[in-house]
């Protein structure tokens, strides 16, 4: 701008006085000399758009680089997990190593535990009407459980009033018969990540996650989804291995100050937790069962 100035007003125009030979010889020169300057000045310009649109077509291929990389770690992380319920499920040794027939071994596990959240919930005066009345209560209840694999908690009530099983590998269960054939009709199977449910919010009492917080990709992401589905005053129903040993299919260990962090932090508020030294997985120490409200 102020070499525009000076070339269309060099000094001594209209000043009462005529510029100086070395006045003039500076214009000429600045003349001579400026369509190289906007030459360099639109090269410049040039180049600095033509490394933005590189950088934004990195950035751009990286994500999409980023993205196929997690893809293909969760189809492995799913293979093995799939791996594991064949076997448990349908070969001799995985029958022997829970002491007996899948349904009926898995069937009591987790009546036990819906009996354990009866209890917590004060259904019932005493343990003779417990099972009644944790019946009636499932019954009026729309529940949805998270990472259930294919025998899910939820199947050990014989009713409620809308009950739903995401899991990644649902459709898998169901197509290589891992699912027990009688007495799960009431439960509705659909593969989706606990990330993102494809169901609508506020629609549901009750959202039930048994071991299965520490396999998922994002923790928060899974608690925040909860809160999403939950209807106002819904509970979650949570249990969690204790440990700190990390593997692919374990990408997230837990204690017991970060569940409650997880919890706090994705807006839930908590009721009843107890911690004990029963666990699941080999390498833990402990569990963690925790009953909170949105």
């Amino acid at each position: 701008m102020e070499l525009d100035a000076w070339l269309m007003k060099p000094p001594g125009v209209n000043s009462g006085r005529m510029p100086s030979l070395y006045e003039r010889m500076k214009v000429l020169a600045a003349r001579a000399i400026r369509p190289g300057l906007l030459d360099l000045t639109a090269r410049a310009e040039d180049l600095q758009h033509r490394l933005a649109r590189l950088e934004a077509m990195e950035s751009e291929n990286r994500g999409k680089i980023d993205k196929l990389v997690a893809e293909a770690e969760k189809r492995r992380d799913h293979s093995e997990e799939l791996g594991f319920w064949r076997w448990l499920v349908q070969t001799d040794d995985g029958r022997k190593s829970i002491d007996g027939p899948f349904a009926q071994v898995f069937g009591g596990w987790q009546r036990d535990r819906l009996r354990e959240l009866a209890r917590v919930l004060k259904l019932a005066a005493d343990e003779s009407a417990l099972d009644a009345a944790l019946d009636q209560w499932c019954s009026q209840q729309s529940v949805i459980e998270i990472g259930g694999g294919p025998f899910p908690a939820i199947i050990a009530a014989p009713a409620w009033r809308r009950a739903v099983a995401v899991d990644p590998l649902a459709k898998a269960y169901v197509e290589e018969g891992l699912v027990p054939p009688t007495g799960v009709d009431h439960v509705t199977h659909l593969a989706a990540s606990g990330e993102e449910i494809p169901l609508p919010s506020c629609s549901a009492d009750l959202l039930v996650i048994e071991n299965a917080l520490d396999h998922v990709t994002n923790p928060a992401a899974v608690m925040r989804e909860v809160h999403r589905l939950l209807k106002r005053d819904g509970r979650v129903w949570l249990l969690v291995d204790l440990s700190e040993y990390r593997d692919a299919m374990h990408p997230h260990p837990f204690n017991a100050e970060r569940v409650r962090s997880l919890l706090r932090d994705t807006g839930f508020t908590i009721e009843h937790e107890r911690t004990s030294d029963h666990h699941s997985h080999p390498k833990a120490y402990g569990e963690m069962r925790v009953l909170a409200h949105k």
